[in-house]
């Protein structure tokens, strides 16, 4: 498919996969509030799984924790996808991609430390603060691809 220029358009499913990389980032934020706010910061103290693995059903005192990590692992999957899918030639898109995947690497080790500190205030914030990074850097990342795609 090309432009009326005859530029090769960006692929759809590039846009769709960044679209996807914020819901989830938003979903795993939203979940940590949550379980933060119910006080269940800490009811699992492994990392990264519960002590029922990845495939046993959590126990329910550890279902939240769960999904925060569940859903932050599949989030972390396709902010790296889109870091790797996003063309070169969308300079903003490419490099805001490149820095959500690096913080997201950042993101996960904040989040073993948060765990095996038992809640550092320093270390949560520094988490929370993260994610919102990460965030604003994924929303940046779909709207620059959704720009582009529009202008070619």
């Amino acid at each position: 498919m090309t432009s009326q220029k005859g530029e090769p358009r960006l692929k759809k499913s590039i846009i769709v996969l960044a679209f996807i990389s914020l819901g989830l980032v938003y979903s795993t934020m939203i979940v940590g509030v949550y379980f933060s706010s119910i006080e269940q910061g800490i009811a699992c103290t492994e990392w990264p799984l519960c002590p029922n693995g990845l495939f046993g059903a959590p126990e329910e005192r550890y279902t939240v924790e769960y999904a925060h990590r569940l859903i932050a692992a599949i989030a972390a999957a396709f902010i790296y996808a889109t870091a790797i899918i996003v063309p070169s030639k969308i300079k903003r898109a490419k490099k805001a991609a490149l820095i959500a995947a690096a913080i997201v690497s950042v993101q996960l080790v904040l989040g073993l430390a948060v765990v095996f500190s038992q809640l550092n205030p320093l270390l949560v914030a520094s988490h929370l603060s993260t994610g919102v990074s990460m965030f604003a850097l994924v929303l940046l990342t779909f709207l620059w691809t959704s720009f582009w795609r529009k202008q070619s």
